[in-house]
């Protein structure tokens, strides 16, 4: 996930405030309803719904922007809205119904949402894995994720960051934890100093510190005993869904195939960015990840594009709880939760 390498700084404020955001899901909101924004033309010929970008756009959203600029949701009698990111979470938006639609940053991130009570469900799942990576120095310093015991992690205040972080270190045979300074958009630039030892990186930003000439050295956290987690959901809110079922399917397949276009055509797709979002992401930098996401993100295991699986959802959920990461909307741990209902391969084509 990147942004614009013109503004590399304002690139990893973005993504730091992203993540930021992720970490401040509250509990249930007041206003949980279905969207009451959205309307249908006269006729009953075109539905106009709101869809919440979880942040600023960036090469993950060549299949939406193909789908917009395509006519693929237009075929479907879909009017889109994009609210763009901003200080309200998409997750919050969504739950509380001022978006029918929007994407999260990933299942731990829902998990944190829904294990509060948000009226949310996962309808499709862009990335099929996890897309970030534990970042060091390659100084000689860290030649693993035991050496970071008691060293200092820089993080974007998510709850399950840190713990990801201790994960590793103790499946790689570490004795002790790390300690974690919260520093948000200056967590890749004090890694780059050498202010921190570590924190956790997109493609995208680890793009920018190689392009910057920073020599560094990355572990896949899937590795080190934390399990894997697709990312870039696709979610809608609860009430919408079950009023709107047929608008919904409409919806996911439209986008779906904007996706699967992507994934054969990324030319096309990614013309469609730049048309979608004109001048908000870079064209050499769309080539690198979209590159990388057709590779290592976007195919499915098995099945259709988007296709989620509940092996992956519980796996996630099991380990948060037994992190103590999971926390109903009165605070209270939960020692486990079932993932069966907060998501679903149900409207994909």
């Amino acid at each position: 996930m990147i942004f614009r390498t013109s503004n590399s700084a304002g690139r990893r404020g973005r993504r730091a405030a992203a993540l930021t955001l992720a970490a401040l899901v509250s509990g249930v909101l007041a206003a949980c309803g279905s969207g009451s924004g959205t309307t249908t033309g006269a006729d009953g010929g075109t539905t106009k719904i709101t869809f919440a970008l979880s942040y600023l756009p960036d090469p993950y959203l060549n299949g939406l922007a193909y789908a917009m600029q395509d006519g693929l949701l237009k075929d479907a009698g879909i009017e889109v809205e994009l609210l763009p990111f901003g200080s309200t979470s998409s997750d919050s938006l969504v739950a509380s119904g001022q978006a029918q639609f929007g994407n999260t940053v990933d299942v731990r991130s829902a998990l944190l949402a829904q294990a509060k009570g948000m009226p949310l469900t996962s309808l499709m799942a862009v990335y099929q894995h996890t897309p970030y990576q534990l970042t060091v120095l390659d100084d000689g310093k860290v030649a693993r994720p035991a050496d970071l015991a008691g060293k200092t992690y820089g993080g974007f205040g998510s709850p399950f960051e840190l713990a990801v972080v201790n994960q590793m270190i103790e499946s790689d045979g570490g004795s002790g934890k790390a300690d974690e300074v919260v520093l948000s958009a200056a967590a890749y630039q004090a890694l780059s100093a050498g202010r921190v030892d570590t924190t956790l990186s997109y493609p995208g930003d680890l793009y920018a510190m190689k392009q910057a000439g920073t020599k560094i050295s990355s572990f896949d956290t899937t590795d080190f005993g934390v399990p894997d987690a697709a990312a870039t959901l696709l979610i809608g809110n609860n009430s919408f869904v079950k009023d709107n079922p047929e608008v919904t399917e409409k919806f996911v397949q439209a986008v779906q195939k904007g996706y699967e276009v992507a994934l054969k055509d990324p030319e096309a797709a990614n013309k469609a960015l730049a048309a979608q979002f004109p001048g908000a992401v870079d064209d050499q930098v769309t080539s690198y990840i979209s590159e990388l996401q057709n590779k290592d993100f976007y195919p499915p295991a098995e099945g259709k594009f988007g296709n989620q699986s509940a092996q992956m959802w519980q796996a996630n959920a099991d380990w948060m709880a037994e992190k103590g990461l999971l926390v109903d909307d009165s605070g209270k741990p939960l020692k486990s939760l079932d993932v069966a209902g907060l998501f679903t391969n149900d409207y994909l084509g």
